[in-house]
């Protein structure tokens, strides 16, 4: 047991404290076990200990596991999102290099010429054309539409992931005054 600042000694030698005689004072107040004169040890000034940890400050009352959590859905929203506006692109180019690349309103004029200038009505190949005729543009604007959409979530998720940052290092800041024996000191505690 730790010797208490009331005592006058270090506790090394084994003398046994005085009895209590009831002379007077708190009679359901019993001194404790540590100090060897509690006559001195009632005139001693009590001050109000606050333990570190445990005082009145005012600190982050947000879980800061609840924080985290929504930190990384923010990441992954943000990630999504950039894999939808990626996804959106590469269909976008698909369907530019069917229309562009690929020109199947050349290939109709070949396949029209191959046929003395009338296309044939029941031929594979022009149906073929054909479908990749109609597919260019469905490619195209369904992939731009995936391309904004995408970015743009990726966008706003990526602004409330900063906010979400932000607010963690912000709010993880605690001041907390401690009493010190015949003084006061502040701690501060920011976490970044």
């Amino acid at each position: 047991m730790l010797p208490s600042l009331a005592r006058a000694n270090d506790g090394s030698r084994g003398v046994e404290p005085p009895a209590d005689e009831g002379s007077g004072g708190d009679a359901g107040a019993a001194a404790p076990a540590d100090v060897l004169h509690p006559d001195l040890a009632a005139q001693a000034p009590q001050s109000d200990w606050v333990r570190e940890g445990y005082g009145t400050g005012s600190g982050s009352t947000a879980d800061p596991r609840a924080l985290n959590r929504k930190i990384r859905t923010a990441g992954r929203v943000t990630l999504a999102g950039g894999g939808i506006a990626v996804l959106g692109g590469a269909l976008a180019l698909s369907g530019v290099v069917l229309l562009y690349a690929v020109r199947p309103s050349s290939r109709l004029d070949k396949l029209a010429a191959k046929n003395m200038g009338a296309l044939p009505t029941d031929s594979d190949e022009r149906h073929s054309i054909i479908g990749l005729a109609r597919t260019g543009p469905l490619l195209i604007y369904s992939g731009l539409g995936l391309l904004a959409a995408g970015f743009i979530t990726a966008a706003i998720a990526r602004v409330r992931l900063k906010k979400l940052r932000e607010q963690r290092r912000t709010s993880i800041v605690s001041i907390s005054p401690t009493m010190l024996g015949s003084g006061a000191e502040i701690h501060w505690g920011v976490r970044f």
